[in-house]
């Protein structure tokens, strides 16, 4: 795997994090229920690089590494948090 492909993989199984702390902050504007959803459409467009660098590694017979413990520990913590304080 070339230095390049290796950089692009880590960030993919980070991007969740981003994506979340972007959710974080829209949920802490508390601006009614047309904030709070787009919260939860932010937080669920974070799954989507997790799922796809997921799939990448089982089609390829990679395994995915610590990366995938970090970006779905993130998303799933994080998506009880949010429900917890916003369902």
């Amino acid at each position: 795997m070339s230095e390049r492909q290796e950089t692009i993989e880590r960030n993919l199984w980070a991007a969740p994090a981003l994506f979340v702390f972007a959710a974080w902050i829209i949920f802490k504007t508390d601006g009614g229920s047309s904030v709070s959803t787009a919260g939860w459409i932010v937080y669920a467009a974070g799954w989507i690089p997790a799922l796809v660098m997921l799939v990448r590694s089982v089609t390829q017979g990679r395994n995915p590494g610590i990366g995938a413990a970090v970006a779905y520990g993130i998303l799933i913590l994080m998506g009880i948090l949010f429900w917890g304080n916003h369902a």
